[in-house]
């Protein structure tokens, strides 16, 4: 099983970015894979392909587990609690731990973003974190 997603993986990545053009994903996190992990039956795997539209910032939130994320179009502005701002271009790829507090902005020509979860199973997808500002507002 491990081979297998490791595989399908590996030929998501080795996809030039123009031959994923054919395909009309809307902006946002696109599940493409979700799977069991047969070596920890609390996990399970999900795959995405993620879109950012230029200028867009993501809502803050955090993932119940870790997330891999690999540029495959454009570029983004990976926006997280307690890390410096880091531009992420076509080609890079960026680890975010479990919990983990963040916004990415997409850059001037947007993003795309092939993005790998080892996620706690029979959790959200993403939990949604209000902003301080926000947290104040509703006091």
């Amino acid at each position: 099983m491990r081979i297998a997603v490791l595989s399908f993986m590996l030929a998501i990545f080795a996809v030039p970015a123009q031959a994923h053009e054919g395909h009309d994903m809307p902006p946002g996190s696109n599940e493409m894979l979700r799977a069991p992990v047969a070596a920890a039956p609390e996990l399970e795997v999900i795959i995405s392909d993620v879109i950012i539209p230029a200028g867009v910032q993501v809502p803050r939130h955090y993932h119940p587990g870790e997330e891999f994320l690999y540029v495959i179009e454009g570029s983004a502005t990976q926006v997280e609690e307690g890390k410096p701002d880091q531009v992420l271009g076509t080609g890079q790829s960026y680890v975010i731990a479990p919990r983990a507090i963040h916004e990415p902005i997409g850059g001037p020509e947007g993003a795309r973003a092939i993005v790998f979860r080892v996620h706690v199973k029979g959790q959200p997808e993403r939990i949604l974190v209000p902003c301080d500002n926000e947290a104040d507002a509703a006091e």
